[in-house]
């Protein structure tokens, strides 16, 4: 799982990754058509595009989790994929800090007053809220996915089961076969003890 995980989750990181200096471009050139291309006011702005990244990546990593695991209809073990989930979360922080900023780094470079920049430098005070969002995100989707697929391997063997119409076609037909043949093989016993 976390093989395909990671695959999918690259993919849609990616492509935020692109819509994010998006972002961060149409910032620098709304403020530079107001003269503030270098200044504060385009460090807060362009701060909050990647705040709203990164709390976008709660759910984005959560239902990535859930979508591989429904896909393969995996047995879904509640630590494994949070601990995965927050690994994730931990990683993408890093990476979207680090896109933050070098696209910010000659603005950072002309302001005279960078002490003004330290709360605007990192995502620390957001990250273990976020955390704790996947925690309770990631135990609310377990929860819908256990209901729909079952919690334990009989329920998901028994779903998948009955998720394959040919497949219970087939047991049923073996099971009416069997039941015959049984019924028969008793009857032709007892036929047997009463002509003996």
């Amino acid at each position: 799982m976390e093989k395909e995980f990671g695959h999918i989750i690259r993919l849609r990181f990616d492509e935020n990754n692109r819509k994010l200096i998006e972002n961060f471009t149409k910032v620098k050139e709304r403020l530079n058509a107001r003269g503030l291309l270098n200044s504060t006011e385009t460090i807060k702005e362009i701060y909050k595009a990647l705040e709203t990244e990164f709390i976008g990546c709660v759910g984005l990593i959560v239902i990535t989790a859930i979508d591989v695991a429904r896909k393969d209809n995996l047995l879904v073990k509640r630590n494994k994929i949070q601990k995965l989930c927050e690994e994730t979360l931990a990683a993408r922080k890093q990476e979207i800090e680090g896109i933050y900023l070098s696209n910010t780094q000659q603005i950072r470079g002309g302001l005279l007053n960078s002490n003004m920049l330290s709360p605007f430098m990192s995502l620390d005070k957001s990250h273990p809220l976020q955390r704790e969002e996947i925690v309770i995100r990631l135990s609310n989707e377990i929860d819908k996915y256990h209901k729909e697929n079952g919690n334990n391997l009989r329920n998901i063997i028994q779903n998948r089961f009955l998720n394959t119409p040919i497949v219970a076609w087939g047991a049923i037909v073996i099971f009416v076969i069997i039941v015959i043949a049984s019924f028969t093989n008793a009857l032709s016993n007892l036929m047997n003890l009463f002509n003996n």
